[in-house]
């Protein structure tokens, strides 16, 4: 017989393999086990086998938990689509328009385009920047247009990695117009008129009541999902009227990965969104009863263990945000209230509740954050409570670590004349040691707390004269940190910086450390009395040389400039600090960061003329260089030096701030205006003589106007 006709090698013998274990899958029976399970309706708050999450069930039958294989597919952009919204996502980018009109008419002509393929950009991971840009640049008819072909998919788009960032832009932008009639829909239509994009009928108030109706019934599991969680705070905000800016660094409702596209244009003088609004009545009631949707269903293990939940904890920040601030503090003593739920008893016992869950929230990084805003926004009987009962006696130990230092800042915040006086006593010790480790923040904040609340600041001063060295020239450097970073902390562990990196990964100055140590610099500086003459002795003992370089430092440039223009700053200082600068002023011109010092020394020097005039000539003999450069002709436009060169006495007197059309200074009144002013004030003093001559104001105008001829 003959042999079967078999392929030889080893390439083979695996594709062979291969095939026989695609038939034995296909041969296998359908369905026997799936790949995901959903949590079952009829066992809250326990794990299902399988789930890629704890189901927070809010106690609702119908709620519909999709994960990412259930998401809907609306489709892929054509490839010339593709290529045609990237053009235009690169022309809004270099933004080069002529006006706001030819901006808008772009706008118009991109949303023609995209008629009917607007779900599709919102899920395109490239286009929906585009999107967002649009958006953020569009009026309230184009928004009101797309709003209402969203409407229908929210519960899904809020879910999904991309079209969830158009949602949020979508709710902030179309927040100012909640207040607005919507226009009347035309009834005449003829021919020529585009009837492919009608004009909505329902209102923005009536569109932001339909999204609630679609996510009705999924607070509870909106409340952890990754990518609607941020969406689902901006919706709060905006129901609530609260503002809505997400350029703040500290803002509850994006973290600082955010992508912001297009959130400002350079037409808007004020964020719209940056400011409390008002918004209709029935979203109040809305509001209320969507936060308690939200936390119904959830017992207080879950409620509490949400606190360090990375998702849902900026989610709890902003319930409680609105219930404290939005509601009223008298909204906390409701039993049903989140925070009354979180932290039950008032007075902060040892062993409490209360005392439990702030005790396991002070050292995590994500649960201080709540714990933050608890403190921040409690009523103030829970708040001399916890401070009293819990927060007084470790001051000095929490201080010291990285996390629960930002909780004592919102503690001291909050402090009275006398709690802050006993706070002082209790820190001043420990300062020499936050100093060692470059953990500022506490002193920086004590200082700033002293001298709002008028307290004393001389202990403060004297514990810093003794962390840092003697010789003043030294103090500086030590000061702003320029010489290294700290490589190790008290408990042996490598010490990040407050922005999080390693310190020892790098042993040149840490940018970080640096920065915080700039601005602990300044806030000495505001401090009358010994705080700050630490600092101006140190810059009196630093050489011309060294000055130069702080000055073209972009992080130590800001202490020279808060040198020389606070109130704290004395004549004496500045007239022997100024001139160290001078020989050097075209130097610093050209740079980026000492131009701004010498923007500084215009004002500086108002008392100082001769100093003033010196510098100006110096100045002038470098026009060409400083004209040449972008810095330099702002900072000679800054100096009025075209005035200078031309009318040298109107120079003087704007020099001297008698002629400051900044307000800063008068212009000295004439002979004449000095009379009229004299003969005013005689004749409010006796109306009866001045009614006698009532032709004395029209003389004395006819002889004002020969004399000024």
């Amino acid at each position: 017989m003959p042999r079967e006709k078999v392929k030889r090698g080893r390439r083979a013998a695996e594709k062979a393999d291969k095939e026989a274990g695609k038939r034995k899958r296909d041969d296998a029976p359908e369905d026997v086990e799936p790949k995901r399970l959903r949590p079952s309706t009829d066992e809250t708050n326990e794990i299902t086998e399988g789930a890629d999450y704890i189901a927070l069930d809010d106690g609702q039958e119908g709620q519909e938990n999709f994960a990412s294989g259930d998401m809907p597919f609306y489709g892929l952009l054509d490839p010339e689509e593709q290529e045609y919204f990237s053009r235009a996502n690169e022309v809004l980018e270099l933004n080069q328009f002529g006006d706001a009109e030819e901006r808008s008419v772009f706008i118009e002509s991109v949303y023609k385009e995209a008629d009917g393929k607007e779900l599709k950009i919102a899920c395109s991971q490239s286009c929906s920047r585009l999107m967002e840009k649009m958006i953020s640049m569009s009026d309230m008819r184009q928004i009101r247009r797309l709003f209402n072909k969203f409407i229908g998919h929210f519960l899904h788009l809020v879910q999904h990695r991309f079209a969830s960032h158009c949602c949020e832009t979508l709710f902030i932008n179309a927040a100012p117009g909640l207040m607005e009639k919507a226009p009347k829909p035309k009834k005449n239509k003829n021919e020529d008129e585009d009837e492919e994009d009608p004009e909505p009928e329902l209102s923005l108030t009536e569109m932001f009541m339909a999204v609630i109706q679609e996510l009705e019934g999924n607070w509870g599991y909106l409340l952890t999902e990754r990518f609607a969680s941020h969406t689902i705070r901006v919706l709060l905000l905006v129901l609530a009227g609260e503002p809505v800016d997400l350029s703040l660094t500290e803002s509850i409702v994006a973290s600082r990965k955010k992508e912001r596209h297009g959130l400002a244009t350079d037409t808007q003088e004020e964020n719209p969104v940056a400011k409390k609004r008002s918004v209709p009545e029935s979203f109040e009631a809305t509001l209320k009863k969507i936060m308690q949707d939200m936390v119904s269903g959830i017992d207080d293990t879950y409620l509490r263990a949400l606190a360090t939940h990375p998702v849902g904890n900026p989610v709890l920040q902003v319930l409680l945000y609105l219930e404290l601030s939005h509601f009223g503090k008298s909204s906390a003593k409701d039993s049903k209230s989140v925070l009354r739920r979180l932290v039950p008893n008032d007075e902060f016992e040892e062993g409490t509740e209360s005392t439990i869950f702030v005790r396991g929230l002070l050292y995590d990084p994500v649960g201080s954050r709540l714990l933050e805003t608890i403190v921040r926004y409690m009523p103030g009987k829970p708040f001399k409570g916890l401070y009293k009962n819990f927060m007084r006696d470790q001051l000095r130990s929490l201080s010291r670590n990285i996390t629960a230092g930002y909780v004592v800042l919102r503690v001291l915040e909050r402090l009275g004349k006398d709690d802050l006086e006993n706070a002082v006593e209790l820190l001043v010790p420990q300062i020499p040691n936050l100093i060692e480790r470059s953990r500022v923040i506490v002193p920086k904040t004590l200082i700033e707390r002293c001298i709002t609340r008028g307290v004393n600041t001389a202990p403060i001063a004297r514990a810093l004269e003794s962390s840092y060295d003697s010789d003043p020239a030294k103090r500086l450097s030590q000061m702003l940190w320029l010489e290294g970073a700290p490589q190790e902390d008290a408990e042996g562990e490598q010490k990040p910086n407050e922005f999080g990196s390693d310190s020892n990964a790098n042993p040149k100055p840490n940018t970080g450390a640096k920065l915080h140590s700039s601005l602990f610099v300044q806030t000495m500086l505001t401090a009358p009395g010994p705080v700050s003459g630490l600092v101006y002795s140190s810059l009196l003992a630093q050489s011309s040389e060294s000055l130069v370089e702080l000055a073209k430092d972009s992080t130590t440039s800001h202490v020279l400039q808060k040198a020389l223009t606070l109130p704290t700053s004395t004549l004496q200082f500045r007239r022997q600090f100024a001139v160290r600068f001078t020989g050097q002023l075209t130097d610093l011109a050209l740079d980026s960061s000492g131009s701004h010092l010498v923007d500084a020394l215009w004002p500086a020097t108002k008392d100082l003329f001769f100093v003033k005039e010196r510098m100006a000539q110096e100045l002038a003999q470098n026009e060409m260089a400083l004209r040449d450069s972008f810095v330099g002709r702002a900072v000679w436009r800054n100096w009025a030096m075209d005035l200078y060169k031309r009318r040298r006495g109107e120079w003087a007197a704007k020099a001297k701030g008698l002629d400051d059309s900044n307000g800063a200074g008068e212009k000295p009144k004439s002979r004449i205006e000095l009379a009229r002013a004299k003969w005013a004030a005689q004749a409010a003093e006796n109306p009866n003589k001045a009614a006698e001559n009532p032709n004395n104001e029209a003389v004395g105008s006819s002889r004002s106007q020969r004399l000024d001829g």
